[in-house]
């Protein structure tokens, strides 16, 4: 009996600490530019090797610069290869125009070519990697790779997936699984989520085979399709929980002692070129983006955005290499509502992400 009425008060004081969680999150999200600016410590990564996805722009592209100038070799995985060309030029006249004198020597920051919608594409960036870059050791791989809507009509992808489900969590999925044997000992996943992820349903994936948007009761009343919002939603915490179970992965042989660790960070509310992409729709048919659009002004700068993902790549910290599998927000550990789902649900949503994409993990 006390045994048990211990137990209940544990989980009770886990829903508590979400509970707050929440709130801080919320409080950040919209007061975050009137909070202390972040400092992460200079640590030099000469020699070591990071990917970015998502990185021709906005936030992928602010974690690509701070990892050069910190002297690490990038490789900007970008959809539109032209863009990405574009955004290693950007940096490597910032790498010359730096007072650290930093090296910028030809090669040391690419672009790849990767739509993380499509998982044709996804197989073949990892192919060229084990080809072209002989399986180079991977240091440092940040999934950030986003869009927050759709244009009208391409809800659904050439290959059946859902287009946000796809490009915001599926790609990324399918890449950590093939890139897998050539993730370095001591390397770090990190995934740029949101607080949307507080909103986000996991188990409605199982009711929706590749992640193909059903409208609700509710939303059929309106008229509306499902909000492009919550879809965002859904693959922010899809994120968060395979941060979670893939560090499970990680902490068993194998990959017991090689010390690798998986994160998922929230940047704040950061006004990107992902909100300039989302499309202008009435309140009633998407009350979140229109109040975040509308909000503009409540925005942070996007060096602060990526403060803690930077952070959780390059730190040697004793706090995050202990907790691999959480989720961060200002360089603290908060609760996510993947932490609190029943084991047995996330393996079988675990199983649903390899059915859509075909990965196998062994």
């Amino acid at each position: 009996m006390f045994k048990m009425l211990r137990e209940l008060h544990g989980v009770a004081r886990l829903y508590e600490r979400l509970f707050l969680d929440i709130i801080v999150s919320i409080f950040y999200t919209l007061f975050g530019g009137l909070l202390p600016n972040l400092h992460v410590p200079y640590r030099p990564l000469d020699g070591k090797v990071a990917i970015v996805t998502g990185a021709n722009s906005g936030i992928g592209y602010q974690l690509s610069l701070d990892l050069a100038r910190r002297g690490a070799t990038v490789y900007l995985a970008c959809r539109n290869v032209s863009k990405g060309e574009e955004a290693v030029q950007a940096i490597n006249q910032d790498l010359d125009r730096s007072p650290n004198h930093v090296d910028s020597k030809a090669g040391r920051v690419q672009a790849l070519q990767l739509d993380t919608c499509s998982m044709s594409s996804v197989k073949a960036f990892a192919a060229r990697w084990t080809d072209e870059q002989k399986g180079k050791p991977i240091d440092i791989l940040i999934h950030n790779a986003g869009i927050s809507s759709t244009p009208k009509g391409q809800d659904v992808t050439e290959e059946g997936l859902g287009t946000i489900y796809a490009t915001n969590f599926l790609g990324s999925f399918l890449l950590t699984n093939l890139l897998e044997p050539s993730i370095a000992a001591g390397a770090r996943v990190v995934f740029t989520a949101a607080a949307g992820q507080y909103a986000g349903n996991l188990t409605s994936l199982l009711s929706s085979p590749g992640g193909v948007p059903k409208p609700s009761l509710f939303d059929k009343l309106l008229g509306r399709k499902t909000p492009d919002s919550q879809l965002y939603a859904d693959t922010k915490l899809m994120q968060t929980a395979f941060a979670s179970t893939l560090q499970q992965r990680w902490n068993r042989q194998p990959f017991a002692g090689k010390a690798m660790s998986a994160h998922a960070f929230m940047p704040g509310y950061v006004y990107t070129p992902i909100f300039s992409k989302t499309a202008n729709l009435p309140i009633y048919v998407d009350p979140v983006w229109w109040a975040l659009k509308a909000f503009m002004a409540l925005s942070i700068p996007v060096e602060q955005g990526v403060a803690t993902g930077l952070w959780l790549a390059t730190t040697n910290e004793l706090e995050v290499r202990r907790h691999g599998g959480s989720y961060w927000d200002r360089m603290t550990r908060r609760m996510s509502p993947a932490h609190l789902m029943d084991p047995g649900v996330l393996q079988r949503v675990w199983q649903c992400w390899e059915r859509d994409c075909g990965a196998r993990w062994e």
